[in-house]
């Protein structure tokens, strides 16, 4: 019997009610897609599961991108994929469970490096090979919004399950908002704990009906990634299970805050020393040198960090969503925080991405600096809130660009697999520009 067989086993004994396993490819949206098999099937998976290698280049309404050319002109082939290990796990419905599943290449022979969990675990190889071993804690933003939608089709904060009046005001990390919403919560918690989610809380976030979702700090950059995308399936569930929709929008309101993901990150070398600190407990010149490599890559990390036209709506100033490549300690208005710590705990905030990032592409931009860190000296590093920090691409059509010209990520990401991630940015964005809203005839029908 091998492991997954076991891992198998173990779930069927655990959760007997099991009956279905729901087979997750995350796309480059890191949108959940696959099928559903019988649990009996399950023991089969070891030798392979078969999907079209264009999964890889799928838009965010879940349609082939025929320009990325992983479609009808190759064919549409299938790639062999296998489960995850470790990813076994059970779903917010106790008769099914769920396993993610990794594509290899055409050869069988390596993880397919078009797919962005398989880029972000060839960095994270690269980095170990040098004896640096990244820590990362993530932070999920989320609305909880009605069903039901307003006059003109937009969003609508919920009906506050306790007084059953609507949300209407801004209210930052009220506790009582948590007591009003403690059915969805428990059930969140309860469900998160037996999928093994290593969360720690959820918290009222700024706006009505926002909430935010933290994890844990761990080793496993690949596992804290994992467990985002299945955190993201199990807010949605047990949202509609009370009577809410739920939104990762990175701006699903046009006047209140937008919803993030940050991530923290750390790094300790084989016996566990944080490099970002010396033995005295200062700042590292390694420390200094991931800001300057990070801060530098910024601009032209936009696009992986903003994969949509919603996503560029979220920047403001006013709301602390950075609108420059800058850093500082302690500040919430910085592209790149440095969180009040001791030295062992050392660590830099990213507070660029909404939750709408796909998570293993967040994460490799930040893995990124890490692995380019040595191209810059700790002079390089900018001063702390610099008034002349470059400004970042706000809209899509520059960030592409921008990134289209990189040399560091295509180097690191792999040129085959950011050509592909251009090529589905422009063709939505593309698509987008072509549409006539709502708003262009209200202004222009008789003004024109």
């Amino acid at each position: 019997m091998d492991a997954f067989q076991q891992e198998v086993k173990n779930i069927r004994q655990q959760w007997p009610q099991m009956r279905h396993l729901d087979l997750i490819f995350t796309d480059l949206n890191a949108i959940p897609r696959g099928k559903r098999i019988p649990i009996e099937a399950a023991d089969k998976l070891s030798k392979g599961v078969y999907l079209p290698v264009s999964n890889n280049s799928l838009s965010v309404q879940g349609a082939v991108v025929e320009a990325a050319g992983l479609g009808q002109a190759q064919g549409e082939p299938d790639h062999i994929c296998f489960p995850i290990a470790g990813s076994l796990s059970p779903s917010a419905n106790p008769e099914v469970g769920q396993v993610l599943l990794t594509m290899m290449d055409e050869q069988q022979s390596e993880p397919s490096q078009l797919q962005s969990r398989n880029v972000l675990a060839h960095l994270v190889a690269q980095l170990a090979e040098q004896g640096r071993r990244p820590v990362v804690a993530l932070e999920l933003e989320f609305y909880l919004v009605d069903k039901a939608r307003g006059a003109q089709g937009e969003l609508q904060p919920p009906i506050n399950p306790t007084n059953d009046t609507r949300e209407a005001f801004c209210d930052v990390h009220r506790i009582d908002n948590l007591d009003d919403y403690t059915e969805f919560l428990a059930d969140l918690n309860e469900a998160a704990q037996a999928q093994g989610l290593n969360t720690s809380g959820a918290v009222a976030e700024a706006a009505p009906g926002q909430f935010e979702l933290n994890f844990h700090h761990q080793a496993d950059v690949l596992a804290a990634c994992d467990q985002v995308i299945y955190a993201k399936r199990l807010i949605r569930k047990i949202a509609q299970r009370h009577g809410f929709d739920a939104t990762f929008m990175a701006k699903p309101y046009g006047q209140l805050a937008g919803s993030g993901m940050h991530i923290h990150l750390s790094v300790l070398d084989d016996n566990g020393h944080n490099l970002f600190s010396t033995a005295c407990g200062e700042e590292s010149d390694y420390f200094h040198q991931v800001v300057a490599a990070t801060l530098n890559a910024m601009p032209e990390s936009i696009a992986l960090l903003c994969p949509n036209i919603n996503a560029y709506r979220r920047f403001s100033a006013e709301l602390l969503t950075p609108t420059r490549a800058d850093w500082g300690h302690n500040h919430r208005g910085v592209a790149l925080r440095v969180p009040v710590s001791d030295s062992h705990n050392r660590r830099i905030e990213h507070r660029i991405a909404g939750a709408d990032v796909n998570p293993y592409l967040l994460a490799s931009v930040l893995l990124t600096g890490l692995l380019v860190a040595d191209r810059f000296t700790p002079e390089q590093c900018p001063i702390p809130l610099s008034e002349h920090a470059p400004a970042l691409p706000t809209r899509m059509s520059e960030a592409l660009d921008a990134l289209a010209r990189s040399e560091t990520f295509s180097d690191t990401l792999g040129a085959d697999f950011l050509s592909l991630y251009l090529a589905c940015k422009q063709s939505e964005l593309a698509e987008f520009e072509q549409t006539v809203t709502a708003l262009e005839v209200a202004w222009m029908l008789h003004s024109a």
